[in-house]
């Protein structure tokens, strides 16, 4: 009898899995019985966020331009391979990449420009030459941009913003995919704490409210981070070190996390003509005592600010980002000028306007780290003792001082008591601060004075020490399941930020690929290229927001822009936005010439397909075993 209803209820299980799709599924063009024509499209094997990941996307991709008559081929390369010029010319139609990292600036030489290095595009400025211009239309606004003083102007904003637009929509390079989110964790009590703006600039703000579980007092916060090498700016190539040094040293400008530029140890900064500064130093900011306590009593001035760039320019590991520094002069103790060449090869100064990201540098002391000299009585000796004791205890005029580091256990900063950042006369008579907004530290006293920051090499542990209350922020980017988690838990507080990320679908726009690289104007309307068209076709007809939501769990940030969209400002709020509309991508195939075809009907099983069915299945199981119990 037991094994006559296991049979009779399998059977209705199984009749449900086959009929229920049959009337629940949405019938959905797809496809044509016949493609128009074959695209190939390459990615890296692996990335720093999943060996498969981009390959997840062009299958996707692949299933979304079959709703448009496109057949698409993957094929997985190496990176070397991508970067090949001779590869790229004809081995591709569509790729994947994401660029990471950068600075402030939104000048995207060298990856949207001719000749830059990175154009995988194949852009090319016969494509929009203007004879006026006397280049490519694209090609002037990049070399344009590069010349508008002063460099945070509104004037180049706008000019950035018209670029952007004009990009995307007359040439149309790439589809902008996605950019990397960073979530972090915090306890609940843990006050205005604010991921975007950053530790530092949320320290003013910040206190405790109470203790949560684990924690021992509320005047230190506790956080973690991986192992530093070199708290020397000049020589940094890990996050580690840079956060030590950014936490007990300033900058001689400070840019908000929108990218909007602030003076900090500059009180102004003007430029006198295009390639002329002049930088106003301010006074009254104390130097920490260095570890030897050879100097109690050193105040910032102009030859710190001398000392820096000619270092930058001349000894440390960066210094092609100076070569468009030509000279540096000291007019008095608190002001200094700088003049720039944005182009060496030319007799007279060219204007080079992304050098105010590379002068918003961390302030060196010159009277530490100059006690010698090469014999050309400028250079400083780098072999000096005094620069392998900066290397491993630096001091600054920042808002922390180093005061004790157990090696592969945990750096502790106390709070500078002699900062610049908690004198009022310093900051709040200066309104282009505007300190109280920006840092808060309404008054001298300064709930939170000591930070921890403990050496936890792995994410796993560091999570569980945040959880138990060891920690009091942690990064859970990795690990969306820790996400729901403390989302659902009143304890924590969770806070999600941008990262310097640039995902692309690109383009292949030489002519030798002559489907999405076609030169020939569409008959209908002689304003658009096939290619372009053809593009724009594709454009429209991939489901970012689906691609996000199956691949990346919704977690990445959707973007319309073709440069980060951490840059704030810099993105045009009204470019052109390719959301997914398949009756337009439609409208574009037809401009290039492919004319709607006879589409084959075909069932797709949804997310509503899916969710009817464990409906019926869980009615049915439910009715059998009151069945069985009666």
């Amino acid at each position: 009898m037991l094994n006559k209803m296991i049979r009779k209820k399998t059977l209705a299980i199984i009749i449900c899995l086959f009929i229920i799709p049959s009337f629940t599924a949405k019938i959905i063009p797809v496809k044509s019985r016949d493609f128009f024509f074959t695209l190939d499209a390459i990615t890296t094997k692996s990335t720093s966020f999943g060996p498969l990941k981009r390959y997840d996307y062009l299958l996707m991709v692949k299933n979304q331009l079959a709703d448009i008559g496109i057949n698409l081929e993957i094929d997985l390369v190496d990176w070397t391979d991508m970067i090949d010029p001779w590869f790229m010319r004809s081995a591709y139609d569509i790729f994947y990449i994401a660029f990471s990292g950068g600075g402030a600036d939104p000048d995207f030489t060298g990856i949207y420009n001719e000749n830059g290095s990175l154009n995988i595009f194949g852009y090319h400025t016969n494509m929009d030459y203007n004879e006026t211009l006397g280049t490519g239309i694209n090609e002037w606004y990049m070399k344009q941009g590069t010349k508008i003083m002063p460099p945070n102007s509104e004037e180049r904003i706008k000019h950035y913003w018209d670029w952007q637009q004009y990009l995307m929509d007359k040439i149309l390079p790439c589809l902008p995919t996605f950019a990397f989110k960073y979530y972090i964790a915090s306890w609940s009590n843990l006050k205005n704490f604010n991921q975007c703006e950053g530790l530092l600039q949320s320290w003013g703000k910040m206190s405790f409210d109470g203790k949560h579980d684990g924690q021992l007092t509320t005047n230190e916060l506790i956080i973690k981070d991986g192992f530093w090498s070199d708290l020397n700016p000049l020589f940094q190539d890990d996050a580690a070190s840079i956060f030590m040094s950014k936490a007990i040293m300033d900058p001689l400008l400070w840019f908000d996390n929108d990218m909007q530029v602030y003076p900090h140890i500059a009180k102004s900064f003007e430029m006198l003509n295009d390639t002329h500064m002049r930088i106003k130093i301010r006074e009254g900011i104390k130097w920490q005592v260095d570890p030897e306590g050879l100097f109690p009593n050193e105040y910032l001035n102009a030859e710190d600010v001398y000392f820096t760039l000619y270092c930058l320019k001349y000894i440390s590991d960066d210094w092609r980002l100076y070569e468009w520094l030509e000279e540096i002069k000291i007019v008095d103790d608190y002001t200094l000028e700088i003049f720039i060449d944005g182009d060496p090869s030319t007799p007279a100064n060219e204007p080079y306007t992304p050098f105010l990201s590379n002068i918003a540098t961390l302030i060196l002391p010159e009277h530490f780290l100059n006690q010698t000299q090469l014999l050309d009585n400028i250079t400083p000796d780098i072999t000096h003792s005094s620069w392998n004791t900066f290397n491993t205890n630096c001091f600054g005029t920042g808002l922390f001082k180093l005061f004790n580091y157990t090696e592969g256990i945990e750096t502790i900063l106390h709070l500078n008591p002699d900062c610049w950042w908690l004198n009022a006369s310093l900051t709040r008579n200066d309104p282009l601060l505007d300190w109280r907004n920006r840092f808060g530290f309404e008054d001298e006293f300064v709930p939170i004075e000591q930070l921890k920051v403990r050496i936890i090499p792995h994410d796993l542990q560091a999570i569980n020490e945040f959880e138990i209350g060891t920690l009091d922020i942690v990064d859970i980017t990795h690990y969306p399941e820790k996400m729901k988690s403390y989302s659902d838990n009143s304890k924590f507080t969770l806070q999600e930020d941008l990262g310097m990320y640039l995902g692309l679908i690109c383009f292949n726009l030489r002519p030798v690929k002559n489907i999405i690289g076609n030169t020939t104007l569409c008959s209908t309307n002689p304003n658009i290229t096939r290619g372009l068209a053809i593009r724009k076709a594709i454009s429209y007809a991939v489901n970012r927001r689906e691609i996000n939501d199956v691949v990346n769990g919704g977690l990445f940030e959707i973007i319309d822009h073709p440069i980060y969209r951490k840059l704030g400002i810099w993105c045009n709020p009204d470019i052109i936005r390719y959301d997914y509309n398949l009756e337009k991508a439609w409208e574009y195939m037809e401009l290039a010439g492919y004319e709607r075809a006879t589409i084959t009907l075909e069932s797709k099983i949804t997310s509503e397909t899916i969710f009817t069915s464990i409906l019926f299945l869980t009615i049915i199981t439910t009715l059998f075993r009151k069945r069985k119990n009666k």
